[in-house]
């Protein structure tokens, strides 16, 4: 019947034991102080102390029993359970399932809510503690990985910033040769174009020359001509002394008759004797004559063999001269064709010359452009360079910040591990 009745109080059980107690030990203690005053003679007033104090034991011994099993096996259970908890179980259940819905079965419910949600937290802790292991070895990895790609990225930077002052320098130096290059360039175009003017000079005095040749070409037909007169004279000459020395042949055969003619006189004077002197006289006079005739005949002679053979030496000569002539005219030609080849030379080289001119002209207008580029690129690869540093020092306050996170991260997992010992002590499953 106890079983039925439903108490929501401790206190209501207690006085609901108590006064079943009461009930219970009266008539038991009536029976055993009867029992006790048939054996042992005592007082009457005595008889009611005893009967108090059997009472009072009966009763107290049931509320002892009862007590027990309404607060204290509970209690005791719950204890056990929590000792459990204490030492990191969490697994712990409490039967509190045929009990009455009183005090101690809230706090038995109670408990195995705590209990439940002590351990749904340290499963939480214990995976949290295991991903933030897992998290911090990839921080850990990262923040490695981070630093030393910083590093390289501080190195990169640094080799860039110094690549970019070398190209400013660089630029500077080609800033500089670009200056020296547009001064050439200038001079080049300055000469080119004395050079074109001297062509042209060159080119007239070409044509001049053409003409000249070309008039020389002329005089020298003139003087082929004048030469094979000349030696058509000669030849005419040579064969007239020929003649003459035909002519002085017969004059000496004359003065040699005349000469024997003479002697025949003067012999025949002699004979004659007086009478004869006068013709021996004219005899003598003429054979004097016809001596002086041969030897002028000789004399004459003698001259028409030197100028024979001068006139033959004139004819040979006058054939080298007409030869040399001829070569002559050929090699005049050939120096006209020479110079119509210069002059057109020429004036093909004043339009490359042109062509160079204007070329540098241009070039050194693009030269002036290159220089403004290049100073434009300079003043940029000087900001690149600034940059760069600018950079680089944030790549190590980068570095500096990785550090401290690198700090952080094993402060973090020094925390995990601990966390992770603290939920270890705990068992869950």
């Amino acid at each position: 019947m106890l079983d039925k009745i439903k108490f929501r109080s401790i206190r209501l059980k207690m006085i609901a034991v108590i006064v079943i107690a009461s009930i219970i030990s009266t008539p038991l203690s009536s029976k055993l102080n009867a029992y006790v005053m048939d054996l042992v003679d005592v007082h009457k007033s005595f008889g009611i102390y005893i009967n108090t104090i059997i009472n009072l034991l009966i009763a107290t011994i049931i509320v002892a029993i009862f007590t027990r099993w309404i607060i204290i096996k509970p209690l005791q259970t719950l204890l056990e359970a929590t000792k459990k908890v204490a030492q990191g179980d969490l697994n712990v259940e409490v039967d509190f399932s045929r009990r009455v819905d009183d005090e101690i079965s809230q706090l038995s419910v109670g408990f195995m809510q705590m209990a439940d949600h002590l351990k749904t937290v340290v499963k939480k802790l214990n995976d949290t503690s295991d991903r933030i292991t897992v998290s911090v070895d990839q921080l850990s990895a990262n923040s490695e990985n981070t630093a030393l790609v910083s590093e390289q990225i501080s190195a990169a930077i640094q080799g860039v910033a110094a690549g970019s002052e070398e190209q400013t320098n660089g630029m500077e130096k080609i800033a500089a040769a670009m200056n020296v290059v547009s001064i050439e360039i200038d001079d080049i175009s300055r000469n080119t174009e004395i050079i074109s003017n001297q062509s042209r000079i060159n080119t007239s005095v070409a044509e001049e020359g053409e003409n000249t040749v070309d008039r020389t070409v002329k005089q020298m037909d003139l003087i082929q001509n004048s030469v094979s007169q000349s030696d058509y004279s000669i030849q005419k000459l040579q064969e007239q002394t020929k003649e003459i020395g035909q002519f002085l042949t017969v004059i000496t055969d004359i003065a040699n008759q005349t000469n024997l003619l003479a002697l025949n006189a003067a012999i025949e004077a002699a004979r004659a004797g007086e009478a004869g002197k006068g013709f021996a006289v004219v005899a003598e006079e003429v054979r004097k004559l016809a001596e002086q005739s041969n030897e002028s005949a000789q004399q004459i002679a003698e001259l028409v063999n030197e100028i024979q053979k001068q006139t033959g030496d004139s004819v040979a000569t006058m054939k080298h001269v007409i030869e040399d002539v001829q070569e002559g005219i050929i090699m005049t030609n050939e120096t006209k064709e020479i110079f119509h080849r210069i002059s057109q030379s020429m004036a093909e080289m004043n339009g490359q010359m042109e062509k160079i001119l204007n070329g540098g002209k241009m070039i050194s207008g693009s030269a002036g452009e290159v220089t403004a580029a290049v100073s434009a690129v300079s003043s940029i690869a000087n900001l690149n360079s600034q940059n760069s540093m600018s950079v680089s020092a944030a790549s190590q306050e980068q570095l500096a910040s990785i550090d401290e996170v690198a700090s952080s991260t094993k402060e973090l997992a020094e925390v995990a591990e601990d966390l992770q010992k603290l939920t270890h002590i705990f068992k869950t499953s």
